[in-house]
């Protein structure tokens, strides 16, 4: 791509002015002298400002002030500790999710139970319950003894939390 006669001289021009342009508004710039100290303007009724303040803004060696507001919460170093509960009267089981091929959403599989009953799901990491109708499904993934639909796992816990430990009962 070759440029015009024209179009080169454009270039030449704009290059010259920057040459020049930029060493002069960088020496006019520098001579400006920056204040030495930054004024303050205190806005308010004579109520709330004193002289001890207003002369307080010239000043640069403040002290930094608490203004008010709730007063800090006292940290001792302590906090309390939630352990998962364990519960005797069920089995215990490792619960993970899926979506049953586009099943039912009140469906579950655990081998233990009977086929076709209703089966009670209770999250020990919080406590939660909820119920579900145990199905068969050909396989469950490894390190998992329990699945369930996506809909009845969002009820005991957030999909990221997947796998849980669960008490299941029928």
């Amino acid at each position: 791509m070759f440029l015009s006669a024209f179009d080169r001289r454009r270039i030449v021009l704009i290059a010259l002015v920057t040459l020049f342009a930029l060493p002069t508004l960088w020496v006019v710039s520098r001579d400006k002298a920056a204040p030495d100290s930054i004024s303050a303007t205190i806005i308010g009724t004579s109520d709330s400002v004193d002289s001890a303040t207003a002369s307080a803004a010239s000043d640069e060696s403040l002290e930094p002030m608490i203004l008010g507001g709730p007063a800090p919460i006292v940290q001792d170093g302590s906090a309390r500790i939630a352990y998962p509960a364990t519960d005797p009267t069920g089995v215990q089981a490792i619960a993970s999710f899926s979506n049953f091929d586009g099943g039912p959403n009140i469906v579950c599989y655990i081998p233990v139970a009977p086929l076709g009953i209703s089966i009670t799901v209770k999250n020990l990491n919080n406590g939660r319950t909820t119920r579900c109708t145990n199905v068969y499904r050909i396989s469950l993934p490894s390190g998992i003894t329990m699945l369930l639909h996506t809909n009845v796992f969002e009820s005991l816990a957030n999909l990221v939390d997947a796998p849980i430990p669960v008490s299941v009962s029928w």
